[in-house]
């Protein structure tokens, strides 16, 4: 039987969850900026790395956790960065999610799936959960009239 997951935002999940991330895949679907201009220092699955950190610990904005991911040695380490002094900024991790877009992360979530649906016994009871990325916010409520 397999144990269970580490409580979110310790470096024990972290630890867990690094081995199953498709590193090369990712990098395959957004692959280095190749022609002229400036050439980023970081590679696709750091920067992936990085956003999933900001869901996988207590610091839910790029700003949050840029901060703290000085001080945080596992973190750097899950995110495979060198060292403390030279991290990449907010706008480096908008412009990741940004290319990689919606699609580029279902491919990955397709991905991670995959093994995990392959060992389910089809005659077995499953609960769904629904994925809300696509539903319009209800924001007509809130309008000043």
């Amino acid at each position: 039987m397999q144990s269970p997951l580490a409580m979110t935002g310790t470096n024990a999940l972290l630890e867990q969850l690094s081995v199953f991330i498709p590193d090369e895949f990712i990098s395959e679907l957004v692959p280095p900026h190749r022609g002229r201009g400036r050439r980023s220092p970081w590679s696709s699955t750091q920067l992936y790395r990085l956003l999933l950190l900001t869901l996988l610990t207590p610091a839910h904005s790029f700003n949050l956790m840029l901060r703290l991911l000085q001080e945080q040695r596992s973190w750097r380490k899950f995110a495979r960065l060198p060292n403390c002094y030279r991290l990449p900024g907010p706008s480096q991790l908008h412009e990741f999610r940004e290319a990689i877009g919606v699609v580029g992360l279902r491919q990955v979530n397709e991905r991670l799936l995959g093994p995990l649906l392959e060992g389910l016994i089809p005659d077995r009871k499953m609960i769904g959960l629904i994925d809300a990325t696509d539903l319009r916010a209800a924001t007509s409520a809130y309008k000043k009239r």
